[in-house]
């Protein structure tokens, strides 16, 4: 049985192939599939790039061809990413059985010289003439739908229009290279919100990225991409310095706050993360215990022991970190405890339904007790009701961010509203600087976000 296996160099006949079978397609009255299929490789067996991957996705292929009609073709389109086409459907739900014959063979465990491999693909689904009309299209929406597969740990994503406009290419290596390197790049912050005194505790730096002709492009179409390509690392680098600028700027106003930025499990394999932490403090003037770094519970998975080594030097400069997130990983007890953090974050998936549902009103008061219990002080995210915000005070969490309090806003609007409401304590200084205790009102305006109609809601970058 032939499959018509190609790889990165032929690409090209292997959209000559899909372009005959759209061709074809649209004589018969049927419809055509795509898939892209990623198996994740460092998130999830943790195999590094040398001979063990070349041979696990060589075992991989094997599978996958077994679960194939000699007339479907495989592309090799990247490490860890095929693309399978299917030329002859009856009907969509018939690549979703194509999906899950390809997952119940994938999923299947590995033993590769010794070692029990654990596989979790991922893989989107793009349909002719649904998705699109064409070749480009159809590996753009199939892309797209892989994407949302990984962001909700799904094994397989069916493409929607509402994940994002297929009329958009690609996004490219060398684009998001040219955005850092040309700053196309700005930062928003949103608030982190005291629950017992109502006043702004910190703030995270979120990354937006206005492409010149493309528009505004979300992060959860940029990040992943940075972090397939390598490019998460001078990306965050670049969030570092200029969220340390921005507080640079705030300080030189007055303004006396911490800024919280995310850190990919990519960044945690550079040797030189603290040595480059350490001079971008020195070089912009910016206190150490002023930053804060979150970091997810996956971060450390792969290899706990040296993640926690890399995280007790960056700690030792005197930076502080958080566990984003919290309640969606993997993490034990054992490893939380050794990990040098002072916070967790409720994951906004608990928060947002716990007024309607009992067992995440459960968990997000049970995460609190966890987080107290060991020391540290718990944040919510995702609060976007009052009663959110009531039901969290009433469990005693300490700190809550979303939308109910403000939406991300950029670094003038934030500097406004603080000078102007005079509401801000920072909760690293000493017991006896001043504070105030009065309502955080003005950062919600009228319409519950805040004031100013050239503030966009975006999403967070997650």
């Amino acid at each position: 049985m032939s499959h018509g296996i190609t790889n990165l160099s032929e690409n090209g006949l292997f959209q000559i192939r899909v372009r005959q079978a759209l061709m074809a397609a649209q004589r018969e009255v049927r419809q055509v599939g795509l898939l892209m299929i990623n198996f994740d490789l460092k998130e999830n067996i943790g195999l590094d790039g040398g001979p063990l991957s070349t041979h696990f996705l060589e075992k991989s292929q094997l599978r996958l061809e077994s679960a194939l009609r000699g007339s479907d073709a495989i592309c090799r389109a990247s490490e860890g990413e095929t693309v399978v086409l299917l030329p002859s459907l009856g009907r969509s739900d018939d690549a979703i059985l194509v999906a899950k014959k390809i997952l119940n063979k994938l999923e299947e465990p590995l033993l590769l010289e010794g070692l029990r491999i654990d596989v979790c693909p991922r893989i989107g689904i793009a349909l002719f003439p649904e998705h699109g009309s064409n070749a480009s299209a159809l590996m753009r929406c199939s892309d797209i739908a892989l994407t949302t597969a990984r962001r909700t740990r799904q094994s397989f994503v069916l493409y929607s229009s509402d994940q994002s406009s297929c009329e958009r290419p690609p996004l490219r290596f060398s684009e998001l290279r040219r955005a850092i390197v040309e700053d196309q790049l700005f930062l928003h912050y949103q608030p982190k919100i005291d629950l017992k005194t109502g006043t702004i505790a910190g703030l995270e730096a979120l990354t937006r990225w206005q492409h010149p002709e493309h528009g505004l492009i979300s992060p959860d179409e940029f990040i992943p991409v940075a972090e397939r390509t390598g490019l998460i690392i001078p990306l965050t680098l670049w969030v570092l310095h200029h969220s340390l600028v921005q507080w640079r700027s705030w300080r030189d106003l007055g303004i006396d706050t911490t800024v919280a930025v995310n850190l990919s499990m990519w960044n945690l394999d550079a040797l030189e993360l603290p040595e480059q932490i350490d001079g971008l403090l020195k070089n912009v003037g910016v206190p150490p215990n002023r930053l804060e770094l979150e970091i997810t519970e996956s971060a450390f998975m792969d290899d706990p022991q040296r993640a926690i080594r890399i995280l007790d030097s960056i700690r030792d400069l005197g930076v502080r970190f958080t566990i984003d997130d919290f309640g969606t990983g993997y993490s034990s007890l054992a490893h939380l405890k050794k990990l040098p953090v002072g916070c967790i974050k409720i994951d906004k998936s608990f928060v947002k339904s716990m007024e309607i549902d009992k067992d995440d009103a459960v968990i997000v008061r049970s995460i609190v007790d966890l987080g107290h219990n060991l020391g540290l002080k718990v944040i919510a995210e995702g609060v976007e009701t009052l009663g959110a915000k009531e039901m969290l005070s009433g469990f005693d969490c300490d700190e809550a961010q979303g939308y109910y309090f403000s939406y991300p806003a950029a670094p003038s609007e934030i500097a406004r509203l603080l000078n102007k409401s005079a509401l801000f304590v920072n909760q690293y200084e000493s017991s006896d600087q001043p504070g105030s205790n009065e309502e955080l009102v003005p950062l919600r305006g009228h319409g519950g976000s805040i004031s100013g109609s050239s503030i966009p809601s975006l999403l967070q970058c997650k």
